[in-house]
């Protein structure tokens, strides 16, 4: 996953059809997840993008659930933004909720699943380019600009670069710079990324410090990917002593400028560590160096009480990674545990807002389960399901931390519980999808339950949309973990009573692409 996209998940953009296709999805407003101050597009997604044809206006689609973290952090800080109400009068402004009829079905055509993505589409319908969700509330205004500016898309950017062509535009580069590219499944599908992001960081001007370090980070992160997929018998691969002396230089300069180190917050947060491994030896005067100048940018950031709160409790999770850089496995110093602690009892107290909380509570609660703190971090998620205006999406945080306990009872009473009140159709396949993998990995035996779970969930999606999209893809893993569970529990039998329960359910399916999904589940078991 790129580090620059740490944050950012998927839109759903409906297609056209009758009363029950995707183009009947609409956005909603008041009484969904969408923020206030913006005028979302009030009908379908096909009726927005007449309007913005007729009105010559590009489409700025906003995908979310209403108990995603990362959108509630997009809608208190950029959707609240002066610069980004502005600029969405400029556009044809659409919010989807996940749980929208049909909204999975729509989202499968382009190719997104998670929650948020934004994706920016020209008047014409075509799409210019994807707008990640961690970025400074400045770039999403620079960004909107672009687009704006009648810019060409981020594929065809790209496509020239490969090409051959050497030089972009200054607003090309940027375009490149602040795409989502977690969130890409084209334009870079069948490629060799590390090649790609090396030549568009070299088709950058010179001048454009900002975007370059986006784009060479990019590069790295790649590039280390490829090194570590690459690992066989032998000893791992490196990255030679050229590249390490340029990306020390890069890293160097991203840390020791305030503005760089923000434009690039998700990498330096939660790349640091493996950067820094990969550019050094350990012990190294290198590694000495650059370890204390991350530690100060964090000092910095968490510091800053302009930097969202999210972020700058991160920046423990830069610092647990540079505790462990040499034994992941290494147990957290004193100092660091009550450091931690601290922070998240500021967090916890200064943040009263449910809304406001939702982000940054899931963040404290990661970064506890970072440092082995369950039993703060339960504490604190126990407190938050009181709180919470969506108290389910915190239940299988508890139950992880029952089941590493070792109480397996209250573990699995947890994830039946926030799949018992989870609401929406794809919600509530995914918190039932979390109930059943714990139910298969804690009470195995309990095969009359497994059956039962796994058809009640079938059977709710296909009446809510389908099986599509981002339940279509949990159900395929659900089907190589029955699988393997029937090896030792149930046998072919458990398998054929689940496939026939759930064939009684597929052919009632008015949707071909659902009912194949549906017929293939389990087949020939």
């Amino acid at each position: 996953m790129k580090t620059l996209t740490a944050f950012t998940l998927a839109v759903f953009l409906a297609t056209s059809g009758a009363s029950m296709a995707a183009g009947s999805a609409k956005g909603k407003t008041a009484d969904s997840g969408a923020a206030p101050g913006i005028d979302w597009f009030d009908g379908t997604v096909d009726e927005a993008f007449a309007t913005a044809a007729r009105e010559h206006k590009p489409v700025f689609l906003y995908w979310g659930a209403v108990w995603c973290p990362p959108c509630h952090a997009i809608n208190n800080t950029v959707f609240k933004s002066p610069a980004f109400i502005e600029r969405s009068r400029l556009f044809v402004p659409v919010y989807l909720d996940g749980d929208t009829p049909n909204a999975q079905s729509a989202g499968e055509r382009f190719g997104v699943r998670g929650y948020p993505t934004m994706i920016v589409f020209d008047p014409q319908g075509g799409e210019l380019t994807r707008i990640p969700g961690g970025i400074d509330i400045q770039a999403y205004a620079n960004v909107l600009d672009l687009t704006l500016a009648d810019s060409a898309s981020a594929a065809s950017i790209v496509v020239r670069i490969l090409g051959g062509e050497t030089r972009v535009s200054a607003s090309e580069c940027t375009q490149l710079a602040f795409y989502s590219w977690g969130q890409d499944t084209t334009i870079l599908a069948d490629r060799d990324e590390a090649a790609a992001f090396r030549r568009m960081y070299e088709a950058c001007p010179a001048p454009l410090e900002s975007p370059r370090s986006i784009l060479y980070l990019n590069w790295l992160d790649a590039r280390l990917d490829a090194l570590e997929f690459a690992d066989g018998d032998d000893a791992p691969a490196t990255l030679g002593d050229a590249e390490k002396e340029e990306a020390r230089l890069v890293i160097n300069r991203v840390i020791g400028d305030a503005k760089l180190t923000r434009d690039n917050i998700f990498a330096v947060l939660f790349d640091g560590a493996r950067l820094t491994a990969a550019v050094t030896e350990s012990g190294s005067p290198e590694r000495a160096q650059l370890t204390r100048r991350f530690l100060a940018a964090y000092d910095d950031l968490y510091a800053d009480d302009t930097v969202y709160k999210r972020e700058r409790l991160y920046t423990l999770e830069g610092r647990i990674g540079f505790a462990r850089i040499d034994d992941e496995d290494a147990e957290l110093p004193d100092a660091l545990k009550t450091r931690i602690e601290t922070a998240v009892q500021w967090a916890d107290e200064s943040t009263p807002d449910p809304s406001e909380r939702q982000p940054i509570i899931n963040a404290a609660a990661n970064v506890l389960h970072s440092a082995g703190m369950d039993d703060v971090a339960k504490a604190l998620l126990l407190k938050e399901v009181g709180i919470s205006n969506q108290p389910y999406y915190f239940m299988p945080d508890i139950a992880d931390i029952e089941q590493r306990a070792g109480n397996f009872d209250a573990a699995i009473d947890w994830l039946r519980k926030g799949y018992d009140t989870s609401t929406g159709p794809a919600t509530r396949f995914q918190w039932g999808y979390m109930y059943l993998v714990g139910l298969l990995e804690m009470a195995p035996e309990d095969v009359a339950t497994i059956e039962a779970v796994t058809v009640s969930l079938i059977s709710e999606v296909q009446a809510g949309g389908g099986l599509y999209n981002r339940p279509k893809a949990q159900l395929e893993r659900l089907e190589g973990r029955l699988r393997t569970w029937s090896e030792e529990y149930g046998g072919p039998p458990a398998l054929a009573s689940i496939r026939s329960a759930v064939a009684a359910l597929c052919g009632k399916d008015p949707e071909a692409a659902s009912r194949a999904a549906c017929e293939s589940f389990l087949d020939a078991a």
